[in-house]
């Protein structure tokens, strides 16, 4: 076969055209004429005497307003809707477009997904175009549900609770405005009680995708925030990159392209006018203290009191169960909150391992065994406090083993994955991650709930007031926190919860190069925290996710940090041997000794290491072509046509080996979440696909809560030496307890499994929190069956006999002399030496040429096959200059 090589300008004039299957309008029609047949009202046939929930998910009546602009039509119950499409509930009507699943990058044919799912991405647009009506051209769109009520409603209180709605609704009741809301997280209610009738009635929502009808987050604002990261203030002294449009746009955290629908549940509650509105457990060890907010929607004065009921939420056995309030009285339209203190239980507390829910039945009763109204609330027991700069879980230390990001966002309304992946997760020794960038529905924070995973919670506008760009008018600023919030208070009952973050990396403490200004953002954001305490005075504060108080003292003063409220919590995001320094820079504590602020608990909220694609374990695509990362660990490996393999191993490596450096040397630090975690999964989107790739394994021994991890700085070793390594015993045990004195049994074996040499080591006591290391002997076998092998350091400890804790680490044995002249000798390879590496050249009869000076070195650079510089520590201004010229020629390069 002979191949021959094409022009370079052969497909100069030759049309990309991408193949499309696009139903015609025909069979679109066709199918909106049999959605439209298949949809029926809503129909409430029975109530119950104190409160009736009705989920009013399901298919509802949609129409664009490009086809229907007359709100008096669309609003009318006397409108015939027989050309309405069918909309499902929950749902965006445009395809979700966040993070790598959503993102674009300029590429010759225009902007393309970044590359971390081709198939999520192209399954989000062919759901889209699968609808009846053109998503494209859709920026406003009404919504009809039609309800059949029972004749008993009459005299109830009728209200209509919507958990979301992107990003602006207007909700009508039979022709008439009844309720309108801005926002893409808040919860609203609307009373419909004077607007809804028995028999017949129509719900109309128009929803409106954006505030200014464009796109208002690009993805050149997007690179713009990312960047941040790794810029100076000097750099962003005059930025105005971040795309102006943000400033006045509704906050939509990670979401690009405006999303925009009815995207979580609606129902509707029919209650007596009587009622509780909110219920606000703050949990103790031995009981609670609750607030309870009731209005009465009479007409005149009503007197009443309060029960609670307590009840295990799996087993139903009751906890307490009494009337804590009576002889109450309020006046016609009045509303009060109460507040009743029950201690002396002994409940099941709520922890990661072991997830215990109990149901709070507050009843209002208007006599002893006439209830007028119940409300159930689910909630937990437990503490989660800051001492001493350590965070504290149910009064004893905890560090948080997390997972930064898993696939709520891009599939908000799975129940099924929202519970399967959190499963994944406890499998895999995670028990606490981070909403990231986008705060969760009530679907995905239940399943924490029930599955022990704790959460940061995060607020809805990332990267706000970031570097030096203007502060956004003050009605986007209010609009902003009284959404945040309205969120904070929906999800304040949740025992996963544990901490509150404003927003992810606003960073204008650190890059806004107009010390004033930065200092406004920074009270703006003081003023938040402060409303965020009084809204619940039980949770932590983390300022933002990547604060650090020691680089906002050192910038603004104490003095002036006196006067704010910066949190609670420190957070330092990073990526080691991704775009940050080597991980093995961390092996003495340095993370601890950089970062730690004293009385401040440490953690890292996104600690990242790169991203495979969720469909073949290649690295992401925009970080093969634009940042080219992955090339930087393996080279041309990296791309598309090599094998997977290939990253995947290196990837789980380094994820791996830091998680286990940053908890055996940091007993300062309370806990890393490592990013992203959604990542070491193909298919994370998919619950029946879903299949984890090896760094979730490799993740699975390094995040055992007791763990057994070698300290190894290098795994390419000689027959008959010394493995010079500590091994480490880190105490997280989930029961809180004290290790006693343990034995280690360490083992050498081959690729099959056969066992090399071995032996065991008694290993001392460890307290709980705490990290000890011992330094055994292990010696490589001195006669190896081939010059060359792979091995394994096989680690297992245990106490009593029981294991505690398994780990292993892969190695290469070779006899000195396997790659002795092995080196072509037409090669030509110019040395830079300045710590002996001539030496190990000599041994292995290498030839090679010697210069003195980086200058030396580049004078032959353009002749030489390699250059080896090694152990240079300093160089001169001019040296430097000479390193930006290797970079550029250089074919390959040693240091």
């Amino acid at each position: 076969m002979i191949v021959t090589l094409l022009p370079d300008n052969y497909l100069k004039n030759v049309k990309a055209v991408e193949y499309r299957m696009v139903a015609t309008p025909q069979q679109k029609e066709v199918k909106r004429r049999q959605e439209r047949a298949s949809y029926t009202a809503v129909k409430v046939n029975d109530i119950k005497p104190e409160r009736t929930e009705i989920s009013l998910d399901g298919d509802w009546l949609f129409m664009p307003e490009y086809q229907l602009g007359d709100k008096a039509k669309a609003v009318s119950a006397t409108t015939d809707d027989e050309d309405w499409h069918v909309m499902q509930v929950p749902n965006f009507w445009n395809p979700i477009r966040i993070w790598l699943h959503g993102e674009t990058m300029p590429t010759p044919n225009g902007p393309n997904s970044k590359g971390v799912s081709d198939t999520y991405y192209q399954q989000e647009t062919d759901r889209c175009e699968g609808y009846t009506f053109d998503y494209r051209k859709t920026g406003a769109a009404w919504y009809r549900q039609w309800l059949e009520l029972p004749a008993d409603i009459k005299g109830k209180q009728l209200t209509l609770s919507f958990d979301a709605v992107s990003k602006m609704a207007e909700v009508y009741v039979n022709g008439r405005l009844a309720g309108f809301n801005v926002g893409m997280f808040g919860d609203f209610q609307v009373d419909a009680t004077d607007f809804l009738h028995p028999g017949r009635n129509v719900v109309v929502v128009k929803v409106t995708r954006d505030i200014s009808g464009v796109v208002a987050q690009t993805s050149d604002a997007m690179e713009n925030y990312y960047s941040s990261v790794r810029k100076e203030v000097e750099e962003n002294k005059n930025d105005q990159r971040a795309n102006r449009k943000v400033l006045t746009d509704i906050p939509h955290g990670f979401y690009g392209d405006n999303p925009a629908g009815i995207w979580q549940p609606v129902k509707l509650v029919i209650s007596n006018p009587l009622k509780v509105e909110d219920v606000f457990i703050k949990p103790a060890l031995d009981g609670a203290s609750i607030d309870i907010t009731v209005k009465n929607y009479f007409t005149k004065k009503k007197k009443f009191g309060i029960r609670v009921d307590i009840l295990d939420k799996q087993t139903g056995k009751i906890l307490y169960g009494a009337p804590v309030l009576d002889k109450l009285v309020l006046a016609a339209n009045g509303e009060n909150t109460y507040t009743c203190s029950i201690d002396g239980l002994k409940p099941k507390l709520w922890e990661p391992t072991t997830p215990n829910l109990y149901d709070f039945r507050i009843s209002v009763t208007e006599s002893k065994d006439k209830v007028t109204d119940c409300l159930t609330v689910t909630s937990g027991f437990r503490t989660f406090e800051s001492k001493d700069g350590f965070l504290y879980l149910n009064g004893r230390k905890f560090w948080m083993r997390g997972g930064n990001h898993i696939p709520f966002a891009i599939c908000p309304n799975d129940s099924i994955l929202a519970d399967k992946f959190m499963q994944l997760m406890k499998v895999g020794n995670v028990q606490s991650t981070r909403t990231h960038t986008t705060p969760w529905n009530e679907l995905w924070v239940s399943a924490a709930d029930r599955n022990g995973i704790a959460i940061s919670f995060e607020g809805t506008w990332s990267w706000l007031m970031i570097h030096s760009t203007p502060i956004p008018d003050k009605n986007v600023l209010d609009l902003w926190s009284s959404e945040w919030l309205r969120v904070m208070k929906k999800y304040r009952n949740h025992p996963s919860v544990f901490f509150w973050t404003v927003n992810n990396e606003m960073k204008f403490y650190d890059l806004d190069a107009d010390t004033e200004r930065s200092k406004e953002k920074f009270r703006i954001v003081s003023d938040v925290v402060k409303d965020m305490r009084e809204l619940d005075p039980t949770r932590l504060v983390c300022f933002d996710s990547n604060y650090l108080h020691s680089k906002a003292l050192r910038r603004f003063g104490q003095d002036f940090l006196n006067t704010v409220d910066d949190g609670d919590i420190d957070d330092n995001h990073a990526y080691y041997n991704w775009y940050d320094f080597s991980l093995f820079r961390f092996f003495n504590g340095e993370f601890q000794k950089q970062f730690k602020s004293p009385g401040r608990p440490l953690i890292s909220q996104e600690m990242s290491t790169g991203y495979p694609n969720a469909e073949t374990g290649h690295p992401t695509r925009s970080y093969q072509l634009i940042h080219q990362n992955p090339y930087s660990l393996i080279g041309y490996e990296a791309y598309d046509w090599a094998n997977p393999t290939h990253f995947l191993k290196v990837q789980s490596f380094i994820t791996s080996e830091l998680a286990e450096t940053l908890r055996r040397t940091n007993e300062q630090v309370s806990g890393i979440m490592h990013f992203a975690y959604m990542t070491w999964f193909r298919q994370c989107y998919n619950y029946k696909n879903i299949e984890p790739y090896p760094t979730y394994y490799a993740m699975q021994r390094a995040m055992q809560p007791v763990l057994v991890s070698a300290e190894l700085r290098g795994r390419n070793l000689y027959a008959g030496e010394k493995l010079h390594t500590r091994i480490y015993v880190v105490n997280d045990s989930e029961d809180g307890r004290d290790l006693p004195p343990m034995t280690l049994n360490w083992s050498i074996v081959d690729e099959k499994g056969k066992v090399l040499a071995s032996d065991t080591e008694q290993f001392p006591a460890v307290e709980y929190y705490g990290r000890k290391y011992i330094e055994p002997a292990i010696v490589m076998p001195s006669v190896l069956p081939s010059d060359k092998m792979n091995i394994k350091l096989k680690l297992v400890l245990a106490e009593n006999g029981q294991t505690l804790s398994q780990n292993e680490y892969d190695l290469v044995l070779a006899n000195k002399g396997w790659n002795i002249a092995k080196v072509p000798e037409d090669k030509k390879i110019v040395l830079l030496d300045k710590d002996n590496t001539s030496t190990v050249l000599d041994f292995l009869q290498v030839k090679y040429q010697k210069v003195s000076s980086v200058k030396e070195l580049v004078q032959i650079k353009r002749k030489a096959d390699l250059c080896i510089i090694s152990g240079l520590k300093e160089c001169t201004d001019e040296e430097k200059r000479c390193f930006v010229l290797i970079s550029r020629r250089a074919v390959s390069c040693c240091c």
